[in-house]
């Protein structure tokens, strides 16, 4: 429609009533957003005319979700165990290597290693493709076994980026647990009773291993957020990548609608565990009777 153009008083009322534009007052309209939101209804999104808020994310988030939970997972557990490694060979070849690698990595911003991981891995060798989650040979994702291969073909370079930006906090974390724990009390007793070194940091590892446990919480709600430069840089189609959009385009709704998804998901990702701190560690469950 050209600039000055006039358009009819049904089609500004069928727009007004798509954009959710009202004359009423503002507390009304404040709790029809809230009814909207409850039934699952963020509006429409402008960049994306007329697809619903709804729709994109539903698209988007699995993408995310991915990316974040391998990623997340694989650096938790990998990271722990390399802090233990760490502690249990303090001051030696292994702890300073290790320490010093991904204190390294750590010092990249992300966006920054992963332009220089598509420079060596995908620009340099082609081992990997530097771009989109899966081969454009398919019309649209599917189950089938190739789909899947194609998936984590093309998430390999996004997930290494991720998690070698964030190995660090975890083996620094459980190393700086580990050592108290083995200088500890009941460690002394397990020694004095003859029981076997690696049975000992076994048990040091269970008791170590809850204060990151409650940091994981915080870095899959964090990671939610952080993931999204990284999608932007490899054109993931994560929520990253329509978040960016909606910044250009000025699309306030998607943009509102993907806050929403993301604060809810920290939330959920804060409840679970919690949940889980309380099958892990069974002292909350006594303190709570």
């Amino acid at each position: 429609m050209q600039s000055g153009t006039s358009i009819s008083p049904t089609t500004l009322q069928a727009l007004e009533t798509a954009f959710g534009i009202s004359n009423k007052p503002l507390y009304l309209q404040y709790f029809q957003y809230l009814d909207n939101l409850f039934h699952g209804n963020l509006g429409l999104s402008f960049g994306f005319w007329p697809t619903p808020v709804v729709t994109i994310i539903e698209e988007a988030l699995p993408w995310t979700l991915f990316l974040v939970v391998t990623a997340t997972v694989v650096s938790f557990f990998l990271g722990n165990r390399l802090g233990v490694m760490a502690a249990t060979r303090r001051l030696k070849k292994t702890d300073v290597a290790l320490s010093t690698v991904f204190m390294f990595f750590q010092g990249f911003p992300a966006f920054t290693l992963a332009f220089i991981l598509i420079l060596i891995l995908c620009l340099r060798t082609g081992l990997f493709p530097a771009v989109l989650a899966y081969s454009p040979d398919f019309a649209r994702p599917t189950l089938s076994l190739p789909f899947v291969v194609s998936v984590l073909y093309h998430s390999a370079v996004p997930l290494l980026t991720i998690i070698l930006t964030s190995l660090a906090g975890w083996l620094f974390g459980m190393r700086n647990n580990f050592l108290p724990t083995l200088g500890s009390d009941f460690t002394t007793y397990y020694e004095a009773m003859g029981l076997k070194k690696s049975r000992i940091e076994q048990l040091a590892y269970r008791v170590a291993f809850l204060p990151n446990l409650t940091g994981f919480a915080l870095a899959l709600g964090f990671s939610v957020t952080g993931v999204l430069a990284i999608e932007y840089v490899f054109s993931y189609p994560g929520m990253g990548f329509f978040l960016y959009q909606a910044v250009v385009n000025l699309d306030y709704t998607l943009l509102q609608g993907i806050v929403i998804v993301l604060v809810i998901t920290m939330i959920l990702a804060n409840a679970v565990v919690e949940i889980l701190y309380g099958i892990i560690d069974p002292r909350i469950k006594q303190e709570a009777k």
